[in-house]
């Protein structure tokens, strides 16, 4: 299943955000879970692996400084695909005071969707599989990587987005939702030999958690070329492609890195 709630905060006083909060918005977002359900939250914040859902941050109006004031809106966004993880979510209620560091909130408001203009509803992903088996093939997809990213590695983390690593990425995120059907890594891994890099751009950045903890990740624009693809195996990359889109690449989704927006071209 795939869902999207976005949680509306009235913030309470004057503060201020790190400009990678992810660890604030992780931490309020269990909290809330935590006013659902307290052992379920308990469940969903302690299982190892990847976390079914990816977190961003929005304000409703544009910032001038990195000043909160009080009044000011913020938009909590959770994507989701995880149908019992997505209960959890509906419980939400208005008027809940939510935490993030200093900063001091209260939900004014809950809205649930789905991503792409997919019905609501439990093995919605199956709609977007008909979609693309239905549309014309793809020939090249960008991934636009708009918060930093990086990989796990044998050595440690790797910044440099590969084909290779990005969808092993997805592969490894659509296993860990309650999707219709599981995904084959080594399968995914021999389709993305013929997929090719046709031009990128970009950097590293450095995002600091605290004062002895941080992580490189990437930021840019990579453009690759499937077009040596099988019909098949075009379909399959483009529906990842996509999903990447909801549920973020690479390491640390769940704290709002990782975030990406994807360009499908058929010229």
């Amino acid at each position: 299943m795939l869902g999207t709630v976005t949680i509306a905060l009235e913030v309470q006083n004057r503060g201020s955000l790190p400009a990678f909060p992810g660890r604030y918005l992780h931490a309020a977002l269990f909290s809330i879970l935590s006013h659902v359900d307290a052992d379920e939250a308990t469940w969903w914040h302690d299982m190892e692996g990847i976390k079914p859902f990816s977190l961003q941050l929005s304000f409703k109006e544009p910032r001038q400084d990195n000043i909160i004031r009080r009044g000011d809106i913020l938009y909590l966004h959770v994507s989701v695909w995880h149908s019992e993880l997505w209960g959890l979510l509906e419980g939400i209620s208005e008027g809940l005071e939510v935490v993030f560091g200093r900063l001091r909130t209260t939900i004014v408001g809950v809205r649930y969707g789905a991503p792409f203009n997919l019905p609501l509803k439990v093995d919605n992903e199956l709609e977007l599989i008909s979609r693309r088996l239905s549309a014309k093939q793809v020939r090249r997809i960008t991934f636009e990587v708009m918060m930093p990213t990086s990989f796990n590695g044998t050595h440690g983390d790797i910044t440099f987005p590969t084909a290779s690593l990005i969808f092993s990425s997805l592969v490894d995120k659509w296993n860990a939702g309650d999707m219709t059907d599981a995904l084959n890594k080594d399968l995914i891994r021999t389709v993305v030999e013929k997929v090719t890099l046709e031009r990128w751009e970009g950097h590293t950045k450095r995002v600091f958690y605290g004062r002895d903890r941080g992580l490189t990740g990437f930021v840019g624009k990579f453009t690759f070329n499937i077009s040596k693809l099988t019909e098949e195996e075009n379909q399959l990359i483009t529906i990842l492609a996509l999903f990447g889109q909801h549920c973020g690449i690479g390491r640390l989704s769940s704290q709002s890195l990782g975030q990406v927006r994807v360009t499908l071209q058929n010229k």
